[in-house]
């Protein structure tokens, strides 16, 4: 017999998921309030402007990411 999955750890990855792609525009908005509009207002300059612009795309990378690895942990057993 197979052994019982928890589908209740898979739901909670889900839902965090969920949430975490919900708060991508106030990640966005603290990004670019950190980075300035060009106009020389931002408190990021150089190379950590530049890494600080990815931000958001590794935001939603690992939002994605993440419930995707625990589906094949969760599956491999």
């Amino acid at each position: 017999m197979a052994p019982k999955k928890d589908l209740g750890g898979l739901i909670t990855v889900f839902l965090l998921s969920i949430v975490g792609l919900a708060l991508t525009p106030t990640v966005q908005a603290q990004v670019t309030s950190l980075v300035g509009s060009g106009l020389g207002f931002g408190n990021l300059t150089g190379s950590a402007k530049a890494l600080m612009n990815l931000f958001p795309m590794f935001w939603v990378i690992l939002m994605i990411a993440i419930p995707v690895a625990y589906i094949a942990v969760w599956l491999k057993d």
